[in-house]
């Protein structure tokens, strides 16, 4: 359940310490991986359970004000594409 928040890209959005383009590029991964396991999933309700926890571990950093302009784009990118 845990697995999208343990990718290298994951943890580079999450850091304080990285840089806007490093912030961009690991977004942009992050992006492809959601989309990734939204089209090769074949347990509907591992993916859901594996998106419901990625989406709330971005909520609550995003709450924390870590990297607001990436969270919003990133969490209703993966809204659009978790439903397609």
């Amino acid at each position: 359940m845990k697995r999208l928040t343990q990718t290298d890209p994951f943890k580079i959005v999450s850091s304080e310490s990285s840089s806007a383009s490093e912030v961009r590029e690991a977004t942009d991964e992050l992006i492809e991986m959601i989309l990734e396991l939204s089209n090769s999933a074949t347990d509907d309700t591992t993916l859901f359970r594996i998106m419901n926890y990625t989406r709330f571990i971005l909520q609550t950093l995003q709450k924390k004000s870590l990297c607001k302009f990436v969270y919003p784009t990133l969490l209703f990118r993966a809204r659009a594409s978790a439903f397609h």
